[in-house]
């Protein structure tokens, strides 16, 4: 008999940063915030392997459904990258298949060979990555010796910054986009230094626009009450706002026709000084609800009458609606 699904409890929109510890996959992490909240949805904007620790972005309930746009920014990281041995995984959970003499290197090599990281380049995901093929992730496939290919896709690293040189290992900080594995770029940066290597320790310090200053730990966040976690949550709006989108202000008729899904004229959207008509905004009643964020199409996309398109539609909430939902949030979780 399959197990009934108890109702949540939760409903608070909005984000909440954790520092992950080192060992639980970031769905591990997921997993016990819904069980011991039980929102209607939870979900995170950018997974870390399950030895990397640092900022996950976790998404609450109507959160989940920008997730992509939460989690699209630049990612910091700060790692250490072990000479001499490769790893199947390339970091210190695989097995090692590669051993090779590690040279005497001085700062400035290791500097040098950060630089040559830096710009934009194409990465292809590893072989133990979470990546999907045919439904599947690709670690899926290595654990059972078939293997995978993908396409390389473009990546961008900005920043490197040379942290220490010692005892065969390199510390370093970097910038690059989403999607970028770090594990690669540390195998990359062992070869330029003319031998092999293994991502050692990964922390994410960053998924702009949010940081791991304003993360809770893990056990932390567990600790919280359910009104607690509320008073914690980044709320969805201001999430997006810190992401970049610039917000307008409609009334109440023009919300409502939004949320039916109407399609409005571009000056609806526009007011003296608003800027160029490009990219998302969000869309907000005059007392800061979100009502929807829309995206400008591109020249190339615009049709006659129809200048933009919904990315997202958020649903109104009645009273009785948000009573209902507030003492449910305030009954806690087992």
């Amino acid at each position: 008999m399959s197990r009934r699904r108890r109702k949540p409890d939760f409903f608070d929109d909005g984000v909440l940063v954790v520092d992950k510890p080192a060992g639980p996959t970031s769905h591990d992490v997921v997993e016990r915030l819904r069980r011991r909240f039980r929102p209607a949805k939870l979900g995170h904007t950018g997974t870390l392997d399950p030895f990397a620790t640092g900022v996950l972005v976790l998404a609450f309930n109507r959160a989940t459904r920008m997730s992509n746009m939460l989690g699209s920014g630049n990612k910091i990281y700060a790692g250490t990258v072990s000479l001499g041995t490769a790893t199947d995984t390339g970091d210190p959970t695989g097995e090692v298949i590669e051993t090779a003499p590690v040279p005497q290197i001085s700062p400035e090599q290791a500097q040098a060979a950060l630089a040559a990281l830096e710009g934009e380049r194409q990465q292809a995901p590893p072989a133990y990555s979470a990546a999907k093929h045919q439904g599947k992730p690709l670690y899926a496939y290595a654990r059972q010796g078939v293997a995978v290919e993908k396409p390389a896709r473009a990546i961008n690293v900005g920043q490197t910054k040379l942290v220490a040189v010692e005892s065969g290992e390199i510390a370093f900080e970097l910038t690059c986009s989403k999607g970028t594995y770090v594990r690669s770029l540390a195998e990359d940066l062992a070869r330029e230094l003319g031998t092999v290597g293994h991502l050692k320790q990964l922390r994410r310090l960053a998924s702009a626009p949010f940081s791991l200053g304003e993360a809770l730990e893990l056990d932390e966040a567990l600790d919280l009450s359910p009104q607690e976690l509320a008073g914690r949550l980044i709320g969805l709006s201001q999430a997006l706002e810190r992401a970049g989108l610039p917000a307008m202000e409609v009334d109440a008729d023009t919300a409502w026709q939004v949320r039916q899904g109407m399609i409005l004229p571009r000056e609806t959207f526009l007011t003296p000084g608003s800027g160029p008509a490009q990219g998302a905004f969000r869309v907000l009643t005059p007392e800061g609800e979100l009502v929807a964020v829309l995206r400008w199409l591109e020249p190339g996309e615009r049709r006659p009458g129809r200048d933009y398109e919904s990315m997202r539609v958020f649903p109104e909430q009645d009273q009785g609606e948000i009573e209902e939902q507030t003492s449910a949030s305030a009954i806690g979780a087992e």
